[in-house]
């Protein structure tokens, strides 16, 4: 009956921490639970097994002879069973707990399954057996593993308390090429029942099929979602970026208590500055978007007809260029012409107070007009098609300086587009060089500018229709306006303006490929030495006069031909086209080489360009004319009365 006790449970196993000498019971699945932490792989399975069958043996020996001592090495125990009470993946390493050994099976089992057990506090446990039945019963003594040295990593134990860093264990590795798998079992019994020593070394026991392999856990990535983002709006607005609704709708409001403020309300001319202003719009729109909304009907306008125009126009127009392509074409187009502006500037010179003093002049509006649209197209249109697109239009000026009108009294200050003195200067010279004075220039008359100054060949170009600013008149003109002339000044006088470059490219490019090559700048040039030679000037060669040319517009290559882009790039472009254009011009820049001329600024410090500065000599030339001539008449008239009253006198 004692022996059968015995083998239910071993009176000896109670009070015992390690978990195969404590209970050894017939259910395999308590015996699997207390021996082997985490198995994963069938080969850690079959390590189990050959593990306990040498317990089993040992136990075996122990109950048949219990009057022997049995002492049993504690490095054995330590390299067999201690790597089988760590846990295989231990969450909690970095706090490295420490727990006291517990002194029987209950608290070890409760710590053991406790999943917070690092790897450091399960090898520290240790056992001391001293049996108080059976003193035949060796003492049992788990120690501590060694401590870490560069040889053995701390992030992988072997068999002797280290764990790898896969958490398996026998696995023998480069790291870890000093692994013990050897453990010695030694039986010290009396002589009187000797037992045989037992010599159990892994090495005669323990196989390739023994050693578990780990297999690197799977990595599944998975794609993260896609970041909601925020529809892309396109980059080019041709009508321009969209506003708001509920802006468009304020501005209606605010203009339709302007329409029950008007009699009837109904609105006239006079009426559309404060329609203008409570619509954003600037005020010298008034006559263009008047016309719009009566359709250019001779009636006035109901609030019915602004709103039905403001709501066909905010839904196509969403910035200020396109609304006032839409406001002075009627809609009806996508770019302006030179005539959409006539009404706009003709509504400036019988309203603007700068130009109180011209309206009683009104032969003279048309040709203010003619030369006000011309200077628009020229500085802002940059085309000889005779159209101003919208984002030409948003890129130019011309919407500033209609807005800056209603703050400046004087209109003069305007100098790209509406300054009455720059009309004046060129109505003037327009004026001096029509001999017939049919508001019509032939070529004779233009031969006349600056004393002659042009060459013949250059005349002859301006007429052969290369920079007619009619672009459905391509023959040979036989006579030039207004328009024209106001072109041509203003590229002979400004010859650093963009499109004054593209001006005179076009006269020197004979054929017309786009190519200026040696042979077009030497017919040129040829007749700029026949009229100095003509005014007994001595000048230099062509060969000569090339090379220069040549190093002004720095060609890549050293090319003997340019193309506009080349011209455009040079700083001395106006200095390389008096060569060939005016030899009045070619003659005093030769002779004033390397002096430049001084640098004038406006009132807002912005620097005079060439046609200002010219334009501000001749108006003041021209007003101390006009005074001597008034002065010259005065005096006459003072004779003739004087005459008249000794006349008297003598009768």
């Amino acid at each position: 009956m004692e022996e059968e006790g015995s083998r239910r449970r071993p009176s000896d196993a109670v009070l015992c921490e390690c978990s195969v000498l404590a209970a050894r019971r017939t259910n395999a699945r308590s015996r699997t639970k207390a021996i082997v932490v985490n198995p994963r792989t069938s080969s850690q399975r079959r390590f189990r097994r050959f593990i306990e069958s040498i317990v089993r043996k040992v136990f075996d020996n122990q109950r048949k002879s219990p009057r022997d001592g049995v002492k049993i090495k504690s490095s054995t125990i330590n390299s067999l069973f201690v790597p089988l009470l760590v846990s295989e993946k231990c969450e909690n390493q970095r706090k490295m707990q420490t727990f006291p050994a517990p002194r029987n099976f209950r608290v070890w089992r409760l710590l053991r399954n406790r999943t917070n057990v690092s790897a450091a506090s399960a090898t520290q446990i240790q056992a001391d057996v001293t049996p108080a039945k059976s003193a035949h019963l060796a003492e049992l003594n788990v120690v501590s593993p060694p401590k870490r040295t560069a040889s053995a990593p701390a992030s992988r134990l072997n068999l002797n308390g280290t764990l790898d860093s896969n958490g398996n264990y026998g696995r023998k590795t480069a790291s870890q090429s000093d692994l013990n798998f050897s453990a010695e079992l030694s039986i010290a019994a009396p002589t009187k029942h000797a037992i045989p020593e037992l010599d159990l070394s892994f090495d005669n026991y323990i196989d390739d099929q023994y050693r578990p392999t780990p297999k690197a856990a799977p990595v599944i990535t998975r794609p993260l979602p896609p970041k909601p983002q925020a529809p892309k709006e396109p980059i080019y607005y041709p009508q321009g970026k969209p506003v708001p609704q509920l802006q468009n709708d304020t501005a209606l409001r605010r203009v339709c208590e302007v329409f029950r403020s008007f009699p009837n309300q109904k609105c006239t001319l006079e009426n559309m500055p404060a329609v203008c202003e409570a619509a954003g719009l600037p005020m010298y729109w008034k006559m263009p978007v008047f016309l719009a909304i009566t359709q250019d009907e001779d009636r006035l306008a109901t609030q019915v007809d602004f709103t039905s125009w403001w709501k066909a126009m905010t839904s196509v127009a969403h910035d200020e260029a396109a609304r006032f392509v839409y406001t002075l074409s009627m809609g009806s187009r996508s770019y302006l012409q030179p005539e959409d502006f006539y009404e706009l500037i003709m509504d400036i010179i019988h309203t603007h107070p700068g130009l109180a003093f011209y309206r009683d002049a009104t032969e003279f509006h048309d040709k203010y007009c003619q030369v006000v649209m011309t200077r628009i197209f020229w500085n802002d249109a940059h085309s000889w098609s005779g159209k101003l697109t919208t984002e030409r239009l948003r890129k130019g000026g011309v919407l500033q300086a209609i807005r800056q009108l209603q703050f400046d009294d004087d209109i003069n200050k305007s100098l790209r587009y509406f300054s009455y003195e720059h009309f004046y200067v060129v109505y003037c010279k327009f004026w001096e060089i029509d001999s017939d004075h049919d508001l019509k220039i032939s070529s004779n008359d233009l031969a006349q500018h600056a004393g002659g100054a042009l060459v013949p060949m250059v005349v002859e170009r301006i007429f052969s229709g290369a920079v007619c600013a009619n672009p459905n008149l391509k023959n040979p003109q036989a006579e030039l306006g207004l328009a024209d002339f106001t072109q041509f000044l203003l590229a002979e006088e400004d010859k650093t303006h963009p499109t004054s470059v593209e001006y005179w490219f076009r006269i020197l490019d004979l054929d017309g490929d786009g190519l200026v090559t040696l042979y077009d700048m030497e017919l040129f040039h040829s007749q700029v030495q026949r009229r100095l030679a003509a005014e007994g000037i001595d000048s230099m060669a062509f060969q000569d006069v090339a090379c220069q040319l040549i190093d002004m517009l720095n060609v890549p290559g050293g090319a003997t031909s340019f193309r506009l882009s080349d011209l455009k790039k040079s700083s001395l472009r106006g200095r390389f086209i008096n060569t060939f254009v005016n030899w009045r011009k070619f003659f005093a820049q030769e002779t004033n080489e390397g002096s430049e001329s001084p640098r004038i600024e406006d009132e807002g410090g912005q620097e005079l360009t060439e046609w200002d500065r010219y334009c501000i000599e001749e108006y003041e030339a021209m007003m101390e004319d006009d005074q001597a001539d008034a002065e010259t008449i005065s005096l006459n008239l003072e004779e003739d009365d004087a005459r008249s009253l000794a006349f008297h006198d003598v009768l």
